[in-house]
Protein backbone atom coordinates (compact mmCIF):
# COMPACT_ATOMS: atom_id res chain seq x y z
CA UNK A 1 0.00 0.00 0.00
CA UNK A 2 3.17 2.29 0.51
CA UNK A 3 4.11 1.99 -2.62
CA UNK A 4 1.14 3.02 -4.65
CA UNK A 5 0.88 5.75 -1.97
CA UNK A 6 4.32 7.19 -3.08
CA UNK A 7 3.82 6.44 -6.81
CA UNK A 8 1.19 8.87 -7.31
CA UNK A 9 2.96 11.30 -4.84
CA UNK A 10 5.20 10.80 -7.71
CA UNK A 11 2.99 11.63 -10.62
CA UNK A 12 1.92 14.60 -8.46
CA UNK A 13 5.00 16.26 -8.23
CA UNK A 14 6.51 15.96 -11.37
CA UNK A 15 3.13 17.49 -12.52
CA UNK A 16 3.29 20.54 -10.34
CA UNK A 17 5.31 23.64 -10.89
CA UNK A 18 8.82 23.79 -9.24
CA UNK A 19 8.23 24.39 -5.52
CA UNK A 20 11.42 27.11 -6.62
CA UNK A 21 9.70 28.26 -9.77
CA UNK A 22 7.85 31.71 -10.45
CA UNK A 23 4.90 31.88 -12.48
CA UNK A 24 4.16 34.31 -15.08
CA UNK A 25 0.85 33.63 -16.98
CA UNK A 26 -0.29 33.64 -20.31
CA UNK A 27 -1.79 36.57 -22.26
CA UNK A 28 -4.69 38.54 -22.03
CA UNK A 29 -6.30 38.23 -25.60
CA UNK A 30 -9.60 39.84 -27.61
CA UNK A 31 -11.38 36.92 -28.14
CA UNK A 32 -13.90 38.73 -30.55
CA UNK A 33 -12.31 37.84 -34.01
CA UNK A 34 -13.18 33.90 -33.50
CA UNK A 35 -16.74 34.43 -31.56
CA UNK A 36 -17.96 36.65 -34.27
CA UNK A 37 -16.58 34.68 -37.26
CA UNK A 38 -17.82 31.58 -35.50
CA UNK A 39 -21.03 32.84 -34.95
CA UNK A 40 -21.46 34.47 -38.14
CA UNK A 41 -20.96 31.05 -40.02
CA UNK A 42 -23.43 28.96 -37.62
CA UNK A 43 -25.77 31.68 -38.10
CA UNK A 44 -25.67 31.25 -42.11
CA UNK A 45 -27.05 27.44 -41.37
CA UNK A 46 -29.45 28.65 -38.68
CA UNK A 47 -31.31 31.29 -40.74
CA UNK A 48 -31.13 29.22 -43.71
CA UNK A 49 -29.11 31.11 -45.74
CA UNK A 50 -26.80 28.01 -47.09
CA UNK A 51 -29.33 26.96 -50.50
CA UNK A 52 -26.13 26.89 -52.91
CA UNK A 53 -22.99 25.65 -52.47
CA UNK A 54 -20.86 28.69 -52.29
CA UNK A 55 -22.77 30.29 -49.45
CA UNK A 56 -22.31 26.78 -47.64
CA UNK A 57 -18.78 26.57 -48.36
CA UNK A 58 -18.71 30.62 -47.11
CA UNK A 59 -20.51 29.71 -44.35
CA UNK A 60 -17.92 26.66 -43.56
CA UNK A 61 -14.66 28.42 -43.65
CA UNK A 62 -16.15 31.06 -41.17
CA UNK A 63 -16.58 28.39 -38.84
CA UNK A 64 -13.59 26.68 -39.59
CA UNK A 65 -11.39 30.38 -39.12
CA UNK A 66 -13.84 30.99 -36.32
CA UNK A 67 -12.35 27.52 -34.74
CA UNK A 68 -8.79 28.14 -35.35
CA UNK A 69 -8.40 32.18 -34.00
CA UNK A 70 -10.20 30.36 -30.58
CA UNK A 71 -7.95 27.74 -30.51
CA UNK A 72 -4.72 29.90 -30.52
CA UNK A 73 -6.28 32.88 -28.46
CA UNK A 74 -6.79 29.97 -25.99
CA UNK A 75 -3.37 28.55 -26.63
CA UNK A 76 -1.50 31.49 -25.59
CA UNK A 77 -3.92 32.59 -22.91
CA UNK A 78 -2.91 28.78 -21.30
CA UNK A 79 0.83 29.47 -22.02
CA UNK A 80 3.15 29.65 -18.63
CA UNK A 81 6.56 30.70 -18.24
CA UNK A 82 8.17 29.25 -15.78
CA UNK A 83 11.18 30.55 -13.86
CA UNK A 84 13.08 28.18 -12.33
CA UNK A 85 16.82 27.65 -10.52
CA UNK A 86 17.42 25.10 -13.35
CA UNK A 87 15.92 27.23 -16.35
CA UNK A 88 13.21 28.63 -17.96
CA UNK A 89 10.03 26.28 -18.12
CA UNK A 90 7.65 26.86 -21.05
CA UNK A 91 4.02 24.91 -20.75
CA UNK A 92 1.08 24.84 -23.14
CA UNK A 93 -1.69 22.53 -21.39
CA UNK A 94 -3.90 23.12 -24.47
CA UNK A 95 -1.79 22.26 -27.42
CA UNK A 96 -1.74 18.58 -28.60
CA UNK A 97 2.07 18.46 -29.45
CA UNK A 98 5.08 19.22 -27.15
CA UNK A 99 3.15 20.48 -24.29
CA UNK A 100 6.18 21.24 -22.15
CA UNK A 101 9.79 23.42 -23.23
CA UNK A 102 12.63 23.48 -20.82
CA UNK A 103 15.64 25.75 -21.85
CA UNK A 104 18.79 25.90 -18.78
CA UNK A 105 19.61 29.12 -18.55
CA UNK A 106 23.39 28.01 -20.05
CA UNK A 107 21.53 27.76 -23.40
CA UNK A 108 19.57 30.90 -23.59
CA UNK A 109 21.60 33.19 -25.43
CA UNK A 110 19.42 36.33 -26.63
CA UNK A 111 16.46 38.42 -25.66
CA UNK A 112 14.85 40.96 -26.95
CA UNK A 113 11.95 43.86 -26.55
CA UNK A 114 10.79 44.71 -29.75
CA UNK A 115 8.41 47.63 -29.44
CA UNK A 116 6.74 49.78 -31.99
CA UNK A 117 6.18 53.20 -32.71
CA UNK A 118 2.22 52.72 -31.86
CA UNK A 119 3.37 51.16 -28.92
CA UNK A 120 1.52 53.28 -25.99
CA UNK A 121 1.72 51.35 -22.94
CA UNK A 122 4.58 48.68 -22.15
CA UNK A 123 2.57 45.61 -22.07
CA UNK A 124 2.38 46.20 -25.94
CA UNK A 125 6.07 45.34 -26.31
CA UNK A 126 6.74 41.35 -27.39
CA UNK A 127 9.08 40.27 -25.45
CA UNK A 128 10.99 37.32 -27.69
CA UNK A 129 13.30 34.81 -26.07
CA UNK A 130 16.07 32.88 -27.80
CA UNK A 131 17.39 29.26 -27.03
CA UNK A 132 19.66 26.88 -28.82
CA UNK A 133 20.23 23.30 -27.70
CA UNK A 134 24.29 22.67 -27.61
CA UNK A 135 25.37 21.29 -30.89
CA UNK A 136 22.43 22.38 -32.50
CA UNK A 137 22.64 24.80 -35.61
CA UNK A 138 18.62 25.80 -35.20
CA UNK A 139 17.49 28.63 -32.74
CA UNK A 140 14.12 28.64 -31.00
CA UNK A 141 12.17 31.00 -30.14
CA UNK A 142 9.10 32.17 -27.78
CA UNK A 143 7.33 35.16 -28.51
CA UNK A 144 5.41 36.93 -25.51
CA UNK A 145 3.91 40.20 -24.77
CA UNK A 146 6.70 42.09 -22.11
CA UNK A 147 6.74 41.61 -18.65
CA UNK A 148 9.54 43.66 -16.85
CA UNK A 149 10.04 41.08 -14.08
CA UNK A 150 10.04 38.14 -16.68
CA UNK A 151 12.61 39.61 -18.38
CA UNK A 152 14.87 41.04 -15.85
CA UNK A 153 14.86 37.55 -14.45
CA UNK A 154 15.78 36.26 -17.78
CA UNK A 155 18.56 38.32 -18.06
CA UNK A 156 19.69 37.81 -14.29
CA UNK A 157 19.51 33.91 -14.64
CA UNK A 158 21.01 33.46 -18.22
CA UNK A 159 23.63 36.03 -17.44
CA UNK A 160 22.55 38.21 -20.34
CA UNK A 161 24.60 41.58 -21.17
CA UNK A 162 22.64 44.76 -22.37
CA UNK A 163 24.28 45.16 -26.43
CA UNK A 164 23.46 48.95 -27.87
CA UNK A 165 20.83 50.72 -26.73
CA UNK A 166 19.49 48.16 -24.41
CA UNK A 167 22.70 49.18 -22.03
CA UNK A 168 20.73 52.37 -21.23
CA UNK A 169 16.90 51.51 -20.43
CA UNK A 170 15.09 50.71 -17.51
CA UNK A 171 12.82 47.85 -18.24
CA UNK A 172 10.40 49.07 -15.75
CA UNK A 173 10.00 52.76 -18.14
CA UNK A 174 10.17 51.80 -21.47
CA UNK A 175 10.94 54.54 -24.07
CA UNK A 176 7.47 54.09 -25.67
CA UNK A 177 6.61 56.33 -29.47
CA UNK A 178 9.67 54.80 -30.73
CA UNK A 179 10.47 51.98 -32.80
CA UNK A 180 12.80 49.85 -31.37
CA UNK A 181 14.82 46.72 -30.91
CA UNK A 182 16.43 45.86 -27.38
CA UNK A 183 18.80 43.37 -27.11
CA UNK A 184 20.59 41.40 -24.53
CA UNK A 185 23.14 38.36 -25.52
CA UNK A 186 25.66 35.99 -24.21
Amino acid sequence: MADATETTTTLIESSAPPHNGIVFGGETRNMAMGIAMFGAGLAAFISGLTSTFFTEAIAWTFILWGGFFLYSDLLLATRRFIVTDEGLAIRIPLRFWNRAKFWAWKDINRMDVVLDRRSTRAREAHLQVYHQFPGEISLDREDRNFDAELAALIIERARLKADGDAASIDLNNLPLGDALLLTWKR
